[in-house]
Parts: structure tokens; C-alpha cells; sequence
């Protein structure tokens, strides 16, 4: 997504990073705003749901240390630590 100038000033202003931004677009809530626009919301409830997946991405992460794939024309032959 586009960052404006003007948004990019504001995030810089208000201490938001491009990666929070990215945050409150995957996990926030729509809702329609004034002139056709729309706004997303990162509540409390968006944020234990962020929380959540991040703890299983963690998760999967731990499992896929030491990880290692042998492939050949695109294709995985084997996976093993």
C-alpha cells in the first residue's frame, strides 16, 4: 500500500514503524470512514489475535531450527535436521 507524504510524516510524529503499520493492516478491523474512505482499527481483541499468531509463528519457527531441504528442478526430494 501507498504511504502518503502526509502519513509518512504523521508515522514518523507519532512513533509508527512501516512493520506496526503492517501490523494494524493485517490484523485491524474495517470500518467505513467520512468521504467514502475507510479506517482499521487495532483494538484490544485485534491485538491478542495478532498476539496469538505471532506466538505460532514463533512456534513454528522453533520447529523449523536446524531445518533442511534438498531439492532439485523446483521440486522438494527431502526435508530433515
Amino acid at each position: 500500500m501507498k504511504i502518503t507524504k502526509h502519513a509518512g510524516t504523521r508515522m514518523q510524529q507519532r512513533g509508527f514503524s512501516e512493520f506496526s503499520m503492517s501490523v494494524i493492516y493485517m490484523f485491524g478491523r474495517e470500518e467505513s470512514a467520512p468521504g467514502g474512505a475507510a479506517r482499521i482499527i487495532f483494538g484490544k481483541r485485534e491485538h491478542q489475535q495478532a498476539v496469538g499468531e505471532f506466538k505460532r509463528m514463533i512456534q513454528m519457527l522453533d520447529k523449523a531450527k536446524d531445518g533442511k531441504i534438498i531439492f532439485c528442478n523446483n521440486s522438494i526430494i527431502t526435508v530433515y535436521k
